[in-house]
């Protein structure tokens, strides 16, 4: 295990100086239960899925892990996301909360690929993203040929396909690993005791089912959100690469951003008591 190190977050008026999330190099499966989930602390997991067919498509060429997932596609149709450049792949709300800064349309998988290459050779490219993709329902076949020991049989990978996007902060009622498997991400974790310091927006509409955070965490307004300073004090942050995940606690708010053209994330979630299910 190991500390990590710091990150930066830059604002038009200051400086944050975010402690590191810490990590593993390589744990094993019984490492992971017995020692990071009992901690009930977020930690990042270099390494764990460096044998992905995916990951070592990704490592090679960002295309080469295009192709792949267009190979294994079906046609199934899913929601997608898009925002207009000006948005700076955040996808939030409009001008008051009662509206999104995004459209959201439907297509399969080989479609929301060919937009993501189009989108990769603009100066300011549109931000996309499928979020929340059932594997096998998309891709059959993806948990047998990418297996996850670290979790519980009954917690089913997801698919998070996109560019250059902000997810901003939210929590999820469940455990979550979250494995980086192609392009790079940066996690900013806060403990559920921020909350008050977060700004959490209305339980309805949201953007994607779960409160968000009304502060820019990228551009935040200190003037407008003055607490939230008080929860960069306990913030941590952690930048994956392919093959590495993260492990973050049931109720830990998260902020999460995609940093190049094309990304993927694998995740999964499970309750607490689901282990031998």
């Amino acid at each position: 295990m190991r500390a990590g190190a710091k990150g930066t977050l830059m604002s038009s008026s200051r400086t944050e100086v975010l402690a590191p999330v810490p990590e593993w190099d390589a744990p094993t499966p019984a490492q992971f239960r017995a020692e990071v989930i009992s901690s009930g602390q977020p930690a990042v997991l270099r390494g764990i899925a460096a044998d992905w067919p995916l990951v070592i498509a990704a490592r090679q060429d960002p295309n080469e892990a295009m192709s792949l997932l267009e190979a294994s596609a079906n046609a199934t149709l899913t929601s997608v996301l898009r925002a207009d450049p000006a948005q700076e792949g955040r996808f939030h709300y409009g001008r008051d909360v009662q509206s999104f800064n995004f459209i959201r349309g439907q297509g399969n998988v080989p479609g929301i690929i060919a937009g993501l290459r189009e989108q990769e050779n603009s100066y300011r490219p549109y931000a996309m993203a499928a979020q929340s993709l059932i594997a096998d329902r998309y891709f059959p076949g993806f948990a047998a040929s990418h297996p996850m020991p670290f979790v519980p049989a009954s917690a089913e990978p997801r698919l998070w396909i996109g560019n250059a996007a902000k997810v901003a902060t939210h929590n999820d009622p469940t455990e979550n690993v979250a494995v980086v498997a192609a392009g790079r991400r940066r996690f900013t974790l806060f403990p559920p005791s921020a909350e008050p310091d977060l700004y959490m927006g209305p339980h309805h509409p949201t953007p994607a089912g779960a409160r968000i955070s009304m502060v820019h965490l990228t551009a935040p307004d200190f003037d407008r959100f003055p607490r939230f300073a008080k929860a960069l004090e306990v913030a941590q942050v952690a930048e994956l690469s392919p093959g590495d995940a993260i492990f973050i606690p049931r109720d830990w708010y998260h902020h999460v951003e995609a940093l190049d053209r094309f990304n993927v994330l694998v995740n999964y979630w499970w309750d607490a008591l689901s282990y031998g299910s």
